[in-house]
């Protein structure tokens, strides 16, 4: 197991490697310069070139990227170009954002995906079954963006007070109305984990019905209840976990969307306005910070399935 995990932190440095050279030449490939923005339009090309200096932009594109490789392997990232704050103080302050959005939309779709599977699996070739692959295929085919415009439209003319449209309220200023925040936001980000979640364990139910241990459950005289829940239900969660733990990394990649859509303060909403301001350590930071927890996800997830799957253990032990 050690050496597993080794090799995948190995590995994820290697990604972590990419994205940071992918993102570092796709800004600087960008037309403008940070430093027209921090002069302003009617600077001189002096005032300009000096400001660029300050930044280190007059330097050759390697030699900034090796300058900013160096420096992130000794944990710094950097200060913002605009705020001038550490990159690392404002990620601290939006990734609980991000982190308790993608909490709160896990606990409340997950469960309603797990009852919906096994209903769906125990009920299968019924009317329940096909309203369960309905709902499933309708929640992974609806565009979030869509659905997101279309519950801000309604709770925002329609249906005002209900729920807040849009916007952010801290924990500490409005508990209440905090949690009201993150409703729409959480529905929306988490839809599309309904539909994949719920067919995943469907169909592994399925599976697990024609296997030898539930044969056998059957000859004991086991109740059909019993070897759903007892058999068929709980080894299928071991699939149905490590696609979980992939759909995490999606969640919060796709809270880049949600964040911005519904104006919430997160690490999807400090990442657009890092781009779209050319702040370059910032921008930097952000994705790294959403990689790390995109591997860290998938690393978990291989984790438990391997704790809770004995043919991986041995499989482990006898590496």
């Amino acid at each position: 197991m050690a050496g597993h995990i080794l090799r995948r932190a190995a590995a994820m440095a290697v990604v972590l490697l990419i994205v940071l050279t992918l993102v570092f030449f796709l800004m600087r490939m960008a037309p403008g310069s940070p430093a027209y923005l921090i002069v302003g339009a009617d600077a001189s090309e002096a005032e300009i070139a000096h400001v660029e200096r300050e930044l280190g932009l007059h330097e050759p594109l390697l030699v900034q990227y090796l300058t900013e490789l160096g420096r992130l392997l000794t944990g710094d990232l950097g200060d913002s170009i605009f705020t001038g704050d550490p990159v690392a103080h404002e990620l601290l302050l939006r990734l609980p954002i991000t982190l308790e959005l993608t909490l709160v939309s896990l606990v409340f779709w997950i469960p309603l995906a797990l009852l919906a599977g096994r209903l769906a699996a125990a009920r299968r070739d019924t009317p329940v079954d096909a309203g369960v692959r309905m709902l499933a295929n309708l929640s992974i085919a609806i565009p979030s963006f869509w659905l997101g415009a279309l519950l801000i439209l309604l709770f925002g003319l329609y249906l005002p007070g209900v729920l807040p449209s849009s916007g952010w309220v801290g924990l500490a200023e409005d508990p209440l109305g905090h949690l009201r925040s993150l409703v729409l936001p959480a529905l929306v980000l988490g839809l599309g984990t309904f539909g994949v979640t719920a067919g995943t364990l469907r169909v592994s139910m399925l599976e697990s019905v024609r296997t030898d241990y539930v044969r056998f459950g059957h000859a004991m005289g086991l109740s059909e209840r019993r070897i759903n829940h007892s058999l068929a239900f709980r080894n299928s969660l071991l699939p149905t976990t490590a696609v979980v733990g992939q759909l995490v990394g999606v969640m919060l990649s796709g809270s880049v969307l949600i964040e911005n859509l519904f104006n919430l303060p997160g690490m999807g909403r400090l990442l657009v306005d890092a781009i779209r301001r050319q702040d370059y350590p910032l921008a930097v930071g952000a994705t790294l910070a959403l990689a790390v927890f995109f591997l860290l996800a998938n690393l978990i997830v291989d984790i438990l399935y391997a704790a809770l799957n004995p043919r991986v253990r041995q499989k482990f032990a006898g590496a």
